[in-house]
């Protein structure tokens, strides 16, 4: 019984990777739009374009929180790269290739909230929808596979690490940008503490105990409702809020053996910065290849308050590809 689950398994595995996604060339944007279809959706997924023939390190980035495409096409026609990924390509140049994926339910362009969205997105979903595409850029690309980095921002830590959980030895390197290390559901409570969180006129809870208590009933209601698309907290279904806080980066990099990197600032005001004394502590105990980096004064996404001048998303991105060398 077992040989006849693992043969089916390699054949469902070959079936999907044995297709072919639809490739498409992205005028004046270095990235090939891909879309590979599979029994439950379709992942888009977009890899840096190189001219180089050799077999290239692969940087997976996963963006922060959000239901809007990787891309935006404004009123002048003009297409942008959102949620910071093109900074990576600036700093890698043709020397790695860069893959982004779009979220489950979101297509390219997409903007604004949306049914499908909500229906489909989850830690799970994400997820699976990465590792389809990082199997299928390793499979049908020029990829060096001993050197495969994810990144993760914000939201996108705790998906990274899943993915890095699933695919294993698979993955040589993570790196945990601002992107929590016990649960989210910490960072919440801290900030609905200190007035961070909840502390709107729209809220009306002028004191701890009541912010508190209003996180704590809200949690409790999602995990009585954990699948719910249609009941929202912070903009954000039941099932988005359910699948990321029961778990956390410290439970899903255990079982996983390449080097991590976390990196945070101590001015973050959407991950509590004590996060990432916790998971470095916690893997380390464990004997993981774990460096921590704290950027003091430093913001959600590195830019530090007192040195202006200094584009801190992009020096922390150079940072991270050195250390990936």
């Amino acid at each position: 019984m077992k040989l006849n689950t693992i043969l089916l398994l390699l054949l469902l595995t070959n079936s999907l990777f044995a297709q072919k996604a639809k490739i498409e060339f992205l005028p004046n944007l270095p990235y090939d739009k891909y879309e590979l279809k599979t029994n439950q959706d379709t992942t888009t997924f977009y890899l840096s374009v190189t001219s180089s023939k050799s077999n290239l390190p692969l940087i997976v980035y996963v963006q922060g929180s959000g239901m809007n495409s990787l891309f935006t096409k404004y009123q002048n026609g003009q297409i942008r790269p959102e949620y910071g990924h093109m900074t990576w390509y600036n700093a890698g140049q043709e020397k790695y290739r860069i893959l982004v994926v779009e979220k489950p339910g979101v297509k390219y362009l997409q903007s604004g909230p949306s049914k499908n969205f909500d229906t489909k997105f989850s830690l799970e979903s994400f997820s699976n929808s990465i590792v389809n595409a990082i199997n299928y850029t390793t499979q049908n690309e020029k990829i060096d596979t001993t050197k495969i980095l994810i990144a993760g921002h914000s939201e996108g830590g705790i998906v990274a690490s899943r993915v890095a959980n699933l695919m294993k030895n698979k993955i040589s390197n993570v790196a945990v940008m601002a992107g929590e290390g016990l649960s989210q559901l910490y960072s919440l409570y801290k900030f609905a503490d200190d007035g961070t969180f909840f502390s709107t006129k729209e809220h009306n809870m002028p004191t701890s105990e009541q912010r508190i208590k209003y996180l704590t009933d809200k949690w409790k209601d999602i995990l009585a409702n954990p699948n719910s698309t249609d009941k929202m907290f912070w903009g954000f279904t039941y099932l988005r809020w359910s699948s990321m806080l029961k778990t956390s980066v410290i439970d899903e990099l255990a079982n996983y053996n390449g080097k991590i990197l976390i990196i945070q600032g101590t001015s973050d005001k959407a991950v509590h910065p004590e996060n990432a004394i916790s998971s470095y502590t916690a893997l380390l105990s464990k004997g993981k290849q774990v460096e921590l980096k704290v950027i003091e004064k430093a913001d959600h996404s590195f830019n530090i308050s007192d040195k202006p001048d200094i584009d801190g998303w992009k020096s922390a991105i150079e940072d991270i590809i050195k250390w990936f060398n």
